[in-house]
């Protein structure tokens, strides 16, 4: 295993000599936290495989370039990097948390100042939190762009609540992915306010050449710190009882970052947060069926129980055929002919 770090390392060392030319002894050692006398002894290891290495005076360069072609990455490349990183963050065990950020600062590092300037223009308006999606499409790619470069785009926008579809003209702040759908967090000009847009439904995005700026000390993380995954709302105690069968599964995993756990002596828990409006944390609730059992506040209580009520009328009664699904009938039973007798 230890072979196979050191290889890592040595191949990072010829693209880091490459593009930093004036990083001395000290500074590469310590890019690579390692000792500077490791350093050398890496330096000698490729000067033994052919690879000839001089120092110019303030660090190492090559005699000759030609057997190592340059490493392009485009900005999507770059940006795809850096985003793996936070979707690793906020698990409960961060150790390859911190690798992943640590590898992702020193990509930044690495890129051209182009793309340096680019990728860090995103810094804090990504966040990333739930299982990957496929919706890395061509209006997410506008929307990384948009952010990016400051720029203000109109969209046709199709709202679920209401059911229409409108054209907005949108700021995009930042984007986040929750559960498996990307969202937009951006300045919405008809209502005044930072809305919400799902991207898979934003359709016909056009740059409209304005720019603007981000409101002061805006973060996301901080926009839906309360939120159970994306939405707004008042902000809300909560508090859930959760069976000592379900106890183990809520705990090995941090579901906000400000979160409280309390054990009873019988296994249950008692799981507690702050959250910004009810309806997502609802529907978390009642995805753990009857092992769990919300206490606080009363409100979100009552909600649950009228709709478990409703489902259980639903399942009581005789199952349902949608008007128009045709009604399949039993396969008849294949009749036996009768045998001749000889």
């Amino acid at each position: 295993m230890a072979k196979h770090l050191r290889l890592a390392r040595l191949l990072e060392l010829l693209t880091v000599i490459k593009y930093h030319p004036d990083w001395g002894p000290k500074k590469l050692a310590k890019y690579f936290e390692i000792s500077e006398k490791r350093l050398y002894d890496d330096l000698n290891e490729l000067n033994a495989a052919n690879i000839p290495l001089v120092y110019n005076g303030k660090g190492y360069s090559y005699l000759s370039m030609s057997a190592l072609p340059p490493v392009r990455l485009t900005i999507d490349e770059a940006l795809a990097l850096v985003m793996c990183g936070t979707m690793l963050e906020g698990q409960k065990d961060d150790v390859y948390s911190k690798l992943a950020r640590g590898a992702a600062a020193k990509l930044l590092e690495l890129l051209p100042e182009e793309s340096r300037r680019m990728v860090m223009a995103l810094e804090g308006k990504v966040s990333v939190r739930g299982k990957g999606s496929s919706e890395l499409n061509h209006a997410l790619k506008a929307m990384n762009e948009a952010v990016a470069s400051r720029s203000t785009i109109e969209c046709s926008y199709y709202s679920y609540s209401s059911g229409k579809t409108t054209r907005r003209k949108i700021d995009p702040y930042g984007l986040i992915f929750r559960g498996n759908s990307w969202y937009v967090l951006g300045g919405c000009h008809s209502r005044g306010e930072v809305r919400t847009f799902r991207v898979n439904r934003m359709k016909d995005i056009e740059a409209t050449g304005e720019k603007f700026e981000y409101p002061e000390g805006f973060s996301i993380e901080d926009h839906v710190r309360r939120s159970w995954a994306v939405f707004q709302g008042a902000e809300t105690d909560v508090e859930v009882l959760f069976s000592p069968k379900l106890a183990p599964l809520i705990e090995e995993h941090r579901w906000q970052p400000e979160q409280e756990i309390i054990k009873l002596e019988d296994g249950s828990i008692i799981f507690k947060t702050k959250v910004a409006g009810t309806l997502e944390i609802r529907r978390w609730i009642m995805s753990w069926g009857e092992g769990a059992e919300a206490l606080a506040p009363e409100s979100l209580r009552q909600e649950i129980a009228g709709i478990a009520a409703e489902m259980a009328k639903s399942h009581a009664r005789a199952k349902r055929i949608p008007s128009g699904a045709k009604k399949q009938a039993a396969p008849a039973a294949k009749k036996k002919k009768p045998r001749k007798m000889k």
